[in-house]
Order: C-alpha cells, then sequence, then structure tokens
C-alpha cells in the first residue's frame, strides 16, 4: 500500500467532492427538498425538476472526479463555477457564506493544482 500523504490540496479535495457529492445525492433521493432553489425562469427554458436533475449527476461526477483527483484543474474550475452560478441565481441569503466559502476552496485548489 502506498503512504498516502496529507497535503493541503488533499483536504481541499475530500471537503469540496464530499460537499459534492452529499449534495448531488440528497437532490436525486429528495428532490422536493430541493426544487425551491431553482429559480422559477428555469421552466422557460427546461423543466425545474429536469434541471435539478441533471445539475445533481453533474455534480456527483464532479465531486467523485475531485475525490479521486482526476482532471483536478477542469474539476475544481468546474466546482468554482458551480459555487458562483448559486450564489448569483439564487442570491444572497443566511447560508450565503458557505457557498462562498466553497467557491474559494475550489478557486484555491484551482490555483494550486
Amino acid at each position: 500500500m502506498r503512504n498516502l500523504r496529507v497535503t493541503p490540496l488533499f483536504i481541499l479535495r475530500i471537503g469540496v467532492g464530499l460537499v459534492l457529492i452529499y449534495a448531488a445525492v440528497a437532490m436525486l433521493m429528495n428532490p422536493e427538498n430541493w426544487i425551491g432553489y431553482v429559480p422559477d425562469w428555469m421552466d422557460k427554458i427546461i423543466s425545474r425538476e429536469l434541471f435539478l436533475t441533471i445539475h445533481s449527476i453533474g455534480e456527483l461526477i464532479l465531486g467523485i472526479a475531485i475525490l479521486i483527483g482526476k482532471f483536478l484543474p477542469i474539476t475544481s474550475f468546474l466546482a468554482a463555477l458551480d459555487f458562483a452560478a448559486i450564489i448569483f441565481f439564487y442570491g444572497i441569503d443566511d447560508v450565503t457564506f458557505r457557498d462562498f466559502g466553497l467557491l474559494m476552496a475550489s478557486l484555491a485548489m484551482f490555483l494550486i493544482s
């Protein structure tokens, strides 16, 4: 077995990757708890339910790729875009600090990788 080196990049990968995986699984298992976060105007493009499913699958793929370290510069940048889009399209509320922290962690991971 290889020696596992715990580095700042490894910690960022675990943190961001697990958050994305958790959110994706929660959205897929209980979409009714998450549909309210999808802007109403999305229905003019595709149904909010379909968007939520696509978004969940995308976050699941991103989270797994980040955890295993595949294509890290691309996946960490995409994760940062995802968190930025959440802030931009959902808006500022009592938990925006969480999304901002995840955005910054994703950007740090991108810069390190």
